[in-house]
């Protein structure tokens, strides 16, 4: 089509998943019978619409300039996305390769964009292919499409042998070294002007199996649908195999058969407009040239797949669109705001879509969405609460198990009687020490080189479990109150006692405490605990140097439900927040479940073991870390242990959870118990002191970095 927008204007279709099936449908001559749409990117709703309709493909755009914005450096995040929920939902993807980055040497610029321009050579377009077929492949895609409509001055400003030599026969080449199941599709020329005359100068420049696949795109008509006979131009069939008159364009048909090509032929843009949206009669045109479409389909064995133009008008979500009214539906009016619609309540099906569900549904020749895996299907196969990917079983859509949870993270507590709390780390032995790196950082800036490090290591005694950590960072930022002390320096743990796992904080068996070293003051605040649980914890906290040292301990009575003995399996989690004098930035977590949302079901595992860590310095050193061990002649004051009198009250008030979806990223490895460096300062005075905390009721929560990740997804078109 001539009026669509021009690619470097349309945002990247994050696209949607394949991974071809054997179908359910009738064989055809040359290939399956199926139907796809083109649905691009925006709201990923229309992944869910077309798995409504019973589609078996849709297609979606692989743009170069979005994935690889700069020379090796790419961009697969928003593209993987869609490529996860397509598959999930049993779609396959045509993903269409294209579209000059602004970096690559290149000619033929007549309008001052990039995305349409001539590369001077293949070698930056191989590597590209190359890298994404890789990519994609990985993730189930197997059918690319060399450029889209490159007859068009706006798609690509290529001499039709530049096409031919610089794009078609390189791009193919690195398709089918990347992936020995792929499939290669083109070259999906625009049926307007000369494309007769284009295709064959693509043939006379290399030979028709480049392609496994022939796609093309037409939108001309039918005479149920306006068409009024051969002065008005070629119709739906004439472009197909019925040429119109000797002097007009040939048709498909006689350009393939003149090169020997026998395959497929897939019709990968077709639609009819019908604008203005609403316009009853025009939707009724609509479809009934959806129907048209599918009968000359199903009548021609060598026709095997048709892919309407487009799954949904482009207003009221794009105001600027000049294309409105191709859509199978309309989105309201009034959306509920950006990345807010849900299908199909946000959006009105017009006939079109409704046919064409039923259309699939009363055709079993026609092959559809395969049936949705266990990862997919929307249903909690697990019994654990979790559904789909959000389930730790589900590695993605393709995955058919939700039940075969990766085993967690796991820390080890040695048994350790006698631990004093008083900011010294060396009692705590070498053994079981765990290190988090940039790894586990998620924050809204970077990690510089040295710019935060934990290390922590976990004990047990009849006297409660002890918890030590050595943060590196440079500025030590909290001033907060107690009920803030998340939004500074400070430390956070978390324990779900009944392994029972879930989103949200039960009330029953789940605990959240926030432990800091604010204006110089040790403090402690609970977020979450069952009723009963005591404020038995306490916390030394020392500042020297670049490193803040934290002793916890957390009594029996602070933690209802916890024995101690060896064998005990915990689930636990816990993070460091990073403030830096800018307000907090972000945290380093050894596994999600705190920082971004509450959620127990991701927490790692404490095991209690029976052994003792070896005594002597955690480092090897010589016991120096910043106090001398003894007497508190260090500056700490001697912390007074909580007689677990105080009991907290309505512990679930002003939670600390947060709105955003955890990341589901992994952590650092728990197993990692090397010995760090001696990191200590022992020539340096504690800038800070140490105290105990007892718990208070209610908590103020993390604001989880709502914004952080958070991706705006407009739709564009190509």
């Amino acid at each position: 089509m001539r009026t669509r927008l021009r690619p470097w204007t349309i945002a990247l279709a994050v696209g949607a998943l394949v991974g071809l099936g054997t179908g359910s449908g009738a064989r055809a001559a040359v290939g399956d019978e199926s139907v796809g749409m083109n649905i691009h990117v925006g709201w990923p709703e229309f992944i869910d619409a077309a798995a409504d309709l019973g589609v078996g493909w849709v297609r979606m755009d692989g743009n170069w300039y979005w994935l690889e914005p700069s020379d090796d450096a790419y961009n697969w995040a928003e593209l993987d996305a869609f490529v996860a929920r397509a598959t999930a939902a049993g779609l396959k993807v045509y993903l269409s390769l294209g579209y000059t980055p602004e970096w690559v040497p290149r000619h033929g610029d007549t309008d001052g964009q990039s995305g349409n321009d001539c590369p001077n050579t293949s070698a930056e377009w191989s590597d590209f292919v190359t890298d994404a077929v890789t990519h994609y492949r990985a993730l189930g895609v197997t059918h690319f499409g060399i450029w889209n409509e490159p007859n068009l001055g706006g798609f690509l400003e290529c001499t039709v042998g530049e096409y031919a030599a610089l794009i078609a026969a390189p791009g193919a080449a690195a398709v089918r070294a990347a992936c020995a199941d792929c499939k290669v599709l083109g070259p999906d020329l625009a049926n307007v002007g000369e494309c007769d005359v284009y295709l064959e100068g693509v043939f006379a420049t290399i030979p028709v199996s480049t392609f496994d696949i022939i796609a093309h795109h037409t939108y001309q008509g039918f005479s149920e649908t306006g068409w009024g006979g051969w002065w008005e131009g070629d119709s739906f069939m004439n472009v197909l195999d019925d040429q119109r008159n000797p002097w007009t364009r040939k048709d498909l048909r006689q350009i393939l058969d003149a090169v020997g090509y026998q395959g497929e032929v897939w019709i990968t843009e077709t639609g009819y407009r019908a604008d203005p949206p609403g316009d009853a009669a025009l939707e009724e045109t609509q479809a009934t040239y959806v129907r048209r479409v599918l009968e000359e389909q199903l009548a021609r064995a060598w026709y095997t797949n048709s892919f309407f133009y487009e799954i949904c008008d482009c207003k009221p979500d794009q105001p600027a669109c000049d294309i409105d009214g191709f859509g199978l539906m309309h989105a309201n009016d009034a959306p509920p705001g950006p990345g807010q619609r849900t299908f199909p309540t946000d959006f009105r099906l017009k006939p079109a879509f409704l046919f064409l569900r039923g259309f699939i549904d009363e055709h079993p020749e026609i092959t559809g969405a395969e049936p949705a895996r266990q990862c997919g299907d929307g249903q909690d196969n697990d019994g654990d609460g979790r559904v789909d990917l959000d389930d730790r079983g589900c590695a993605d859509g393709m995955d058919d198990d939700e039940s075969d949870d990766p085993p967690r993270p796991r820390v080890q507590a040695y048994r350790t009687p006698g631990l004093a709390l008083d900011g010294g780390l060396e009692d705590f032995g070498p053994d079981g020490w765990l290190a988090l790196g940039v790894e586990s950082w998620r924050g809204t800036t970077q990690l510089g080189a040295g710019d935060l490090g934990v290390r922590a290591a976990i004990r047990w005694s009849a006297a409660g479990l002890f918890l030590a950590l050595e943060v590196t960072d440079e500025a030590h930022d909290n001033t907060q109150s107690p009920d803030m002390l998340w939004a500074g320096d400070s430390l956070q743990v978390a324990f779900d006692l009944g392994a029972n796992g879930g989103v949200g904080y039960d009330g029953l068996d789940d605990h959240e405490i926030n432990f800091g070293l604010s204006s110089g003051q040790a403090q402690s605040y609970r977020y979450a605990g069952p009723p009963g649980a005591s404020s038995d914890f306490e916390a030394a906290i020392v500042r020297a140097g670049g490193f803040t040292r934290y002793e916890i301990r957390l009594g029996p009575t602070a933690l209802p439900g916890l024995t101690l003995e060896a064998g005990r399996l915990l689930r636990f989690s816990f993070l460091v927040n990073d403030a830096d004098l800018a307000g907090r930035e972000g945290w380093m977590e050894w596994t999600p479940g705190i920082g971004m949302s509450k959620e127990p079901d991701l927490f790692g595992e404490l095991e209690l073991l029976a052994q003792e860590s070896h005594g002597g310095s955690d480092d090897g050193s010589d016991g120096s870390d910043g106090s001398d061990g003894s007497d508190g002649s260090d500056g700490v004051d001697e912390v007074d242990e909580v007689d677990g009198s105080d009991e907290v009250d309505d512990v679930d008030a002003g939670v600390d959870d947060g709105d955003a979806a955890a990341d589901g990223e992994d952590s650092s490895d728990p197993s990692d118990s090397s010995d760090m460096s001696d990191r200590s300062d022992s020539d340096q005075a504690p800038e800070g002191g140490c105290g105990c905390g007892a718990g208070a009721p209610g908590g103020a929560g993390a604001l989880g970095l709502l914004l952080l990740g958070l991706v705006g997804l407009l739709r564009r078109r190509g």
